[in-house]
């Protein structure tokens, strides 16, 4: 899969939700990133980071009921979609997500405005707002943080642990080629509480993102950093992501909103409660029948929430 042939499959995919984004590149102050955004619709900015071994247009199916009031800027994180590489071996994947969000919005010229996260783009969102709260406007977390919980699952286990990683990647693991096999694989990992939610050309447009040349190293290595040990693990017990800053979470004065899937596998709604206990305001909305990929499921009642939520 080349670049061209994934931008090709990704404007269909746009192109099913009635969206037809802008896209371009902004040069970040680290050499080895480039960010490819895609902008749709007209009002106040609004930044969405999407997920691990995704790309930007996973979130086509909330961009809908956003769009007629919001200036919606998706970036392709860094090692993902039209982004290009990045190798997140050495990486402090906190600092490095602080950065990316505060470089990204330098380069927008946006002094504050609100973020929307799911999983590891969560996690992005969080470390920033510790770390520049004055300039988070209001924080939406979709689906559970990444390493929200205080043991990964075996799947993450086996993805963060480098040469198992490899040898899946290459045998049990390999990218999906379809829709079809798309759906096979999130249904397996349980991202999605149903599969058949996901459209054709949605399927096919995050197939083509997963198989990009640079797609499989940039997450694998990503999911390395996230353990404890450096390097992870079979054996590690604790992650090094969310369940990290929440001694700092106080420092978010924002109003925050958590969605988060019934039957999210990487984290019980419970979870999120007690994440949400510890910001001084923050409420969470348990979607019925939703994954860890809460918009998917139910595009509908997240889209409605997260209008609300945005027009204060």
């Amino acid at each position: 899969m080349d670049a061209t042939a994934f931008a090709r499959m990704q404007s269909l995919a746009y192109a099913g939700y009635g969206l037809e984004p802008e896209t371009r590149f902004v040069d970040l102050p680290d050499p080895r990133m480039r960010a490819c955004l895609h902008e749709v619709g007209q009002g106040d900015p609004v930044v969405l980071l999407h997920g691990g071994n995704s790309v930007a247009a996973s979130w086509l199916p909330l961009l809908p009921a956003l769009a007629d009031e919001h200036r919606l800027i998706l970036p392709d994180r860094p090692g993902c979609g039209l982004s290009g590489p990045f190798d997140y071996r050495g990486v402090d994947l906190r600092a490095h997500g602080a950065a990316f969000v505060e470089r990204l919005l330098d380069g927008l010229g946006l002094d504050r405005a609100p973020l929307v996260g799911n999983s590891m783009g969560g996690y992005f969102a969080l470390a920033f707002a510790i770390a520049h709260p004055e300039r988070v406007a209001r924080l939406v977390l979709l689906g559970e943080p990444a390493g929200s919980s205080a043991r990964a699952v075996l799947f993450h286990r086996l993805v963060g642990t480098r040469g198992v990683n490899s040898l899946l990647y290459r045998t049990a693991l390999r990218p999906p080629r379809d829709a079809a096999g798309l759906r096979a694989g999130w249904a397996r990992a349980g991202l999605v509480a149903d599969p058949s939610r996901v459209p054709d050309a949605l399927g096919v447009c995050l197939a083509a993102g997963a198989r990009l040349p640079w797609a499989v190293r940039g997450w694998t290595t990503m999911v390395e950093r996230v353990f404890v040990p450096p390097g992870g693990g079979l054996f590690a017990r604790e992650l090094r992501a969310t369940r990290a800053l929440v001694p700092e979470l106080g420092r978010i004065d924002c109003p925050v909103l958590f969605l988060w899937g019934s039957q999210d596998p990487l984290g019980a709604p419970d979870v999120g409660r007690g994440i949400a206990a510890r910001l001084p305001d923050a409420r969470l909305v348990e979607v019925e029948d939703a994954g860890h990929l809460p918009w998917i499921d139910q595009p509908e009642l997240c889209g409605t929430a997260v209008a609300e939520f945005l027009a204060g």
